[in-house]
Order: C-alpha cells, then sequence, then structure tokens
C-alpha cells in the first residue's frame, strides 16, 4: 500500500482533523490542525510537527503568530492574549 503524498485530509478519534500536504505519511508543506475544542494552528510543517512560520488560536481569542522548530515556538513571535495585552 502506498504513503499519502499530496493534499489530503486526516481525522482523528478524538474530534482533531488536519487538512493540508503530505509527504510519505507525514504532515509536511503548508496545512492546518483544528483540535476538537476549537484551538487551531495553520501554517508550515515539517515532518508531523509545527515548523516555520505559523498562527496558532485558542477558544479564548489568543492568537500566537511566529516562527516554530520541531513543534514548538521559537524565535521570532508574536502572543496576543484574549485580554489584549501584547507579547
Amino acid at each position: 500500500m502506498g504513503k499519502a503524498n499530496g493534499l489530503g485530509k486526516l481525522y482523528h478519534a478524538d474530534g482533531d482533523l488536519y487538512e493540508g500536504d503530505w509527504q510519505e505519511d507525514k504532515a509536511n508543506g503548508n496545512g492546518t490542525y483544528t483540535h476538537a475544542n476549537g484551538a487551531k494552528y495553520v501554517g508550515q510543517w515539517k515532518d508531523d510537527k509545527q515548523h516555520g512560520l505559523g498562527l496558532e488560536s485558542w477558544p479564548d481569542g489568543a492568537i500566537y503568530e511566529g516562527n516554530y522548530y520541531e513543534g514548538k515556538k521559537h524565535g521570532q513571535g508574536r502572543l496576543t492574549f484574549s485580554d489584549g495585552s501584547v507579547y
């Protein structure tokens, strides 16, 4: 059986959803991961991890825009809290 390559969707049993680019059965390229609780990440992926530029938002209204490295916030970024304060 072949591996996932190109555009596609993966529905998780817990209600989470990944939509985007695949390469060799892993999220690679641009994609959106939506959690069942409403949190969302839109941005770049490498080997199933957030990697590169991305925007992450949470149900309370907080937003992070910036860089990720191997699944973690890394380098330049801007975190705006739900009360409007910025870090």
